[in-house]
């Protein structure tokens, strides 16, 4: 009797095992077999919002790669991936696969995160009209979605003056109270700058945008001191182009 009970423990144990082993193939055959049934966008909530979830979906869905209602496995994420960061806009974008289970049925969607990149100054002219971001990266305008930021106009003649802008009104938007007096850059054709303050109707002659902290530090100055006492709208130009000379020129 011992014998034949070792022997009905030793078959059951091999059911048991046999049955486990079943059920993970056949969940791993449904699991691999799985289609994709959508497309799941997913913006970080602290970028701007060039482009919405229904656009990023649709360069997906229109990307030449089999999507929606093929095996989820065989989707080309790495390629899918580089297809969405050759648009200038996106920023840190993954993608990968969810599949949900109810029971032993299961569906298939692609989930998409990204960021989209924070932009420093926009450069609008008669011909060109872009965002730059802090790495100088181009990001196109968008016509749902526009960012109140510092703006450059003119004309920036070769690329170190274009370095300079950027990296000056990347100061400009980290500094509150600089963020919240200068309105707008004009470039004029030899590199250098002018200014347009949010408060008064006086010019900033500011010159070629180097030593930048030190001109905004004497600038403060005259904001602090100088028109406390003598009003806002007394004078025409104000310079600091010059080194560590804040010169204003009177109506």
């Amino acid at each position: 009797m011992k014998i034949v009970k070792k022997i009905l423990v030793i078959l059951a144990w091999i059911c048991l095992v046999g049955a486990i082993g079943f059920t993970v193939y056949f969940a791993y055959s449904q699991w691999i077999a799985v289609r994709c049934q959508s497309v799941e966008v997913n913006i970080n909530p602290n970028s701007p919002r060039f482009m919405d979830e229904a656009e990023i979906a649709g360069m997906i869905e229109k990307s030449g790669e089999p999507i929606i209602g093929h095996k989820l496995s065989a989707i080309n994420i790495n390629k899918l991936e580089a297809k969405l960061s050759s648009f200038t806009t996106l920023n840190n974008v993954e993608i990968f696969r969810k599949v949900e289970s109810k029971g032993m049925s299961f569906t298939g969607k692609l989930i998409i995160s990204v960021d989209q990149r924070t932009p420093v100054v926009r450069i609008k002219n008669s011909t060109e009209d872009y965002y730059l971001d802090k790495d100088g990266i181009i990001i196109p305008t968008s016509p749902k979605y526009i960012e109140r930021i510092l703006m450059a106009t003119g004309t920036i003649p070769d690329e170190i003056i274009k370095k300079g802008v950027l990296k000056m009104a990347d100061f400009i938007n980290k500094d509150e109270f600089w963020r919240a007096q200068i309105e707008q850059i004009f470039i004029l054709a030899n590199g250098e700058l002018m200014m347009v303050p949010q408060v008064g109707d006086c010019l900033i002659e500011f010159g070629a945008p180097d030593e930048y902290e030190l001109k905004f530090r004497n600038l403060r100055a005259v904001y602090q001191q100088g028109f406390k006492n003598m009003g806002w709208n007394r004078y025409k130009t104000i310079s600091v182009k010059y080194r560590n000379q804040v010169v204003c020129t009177k109506k």
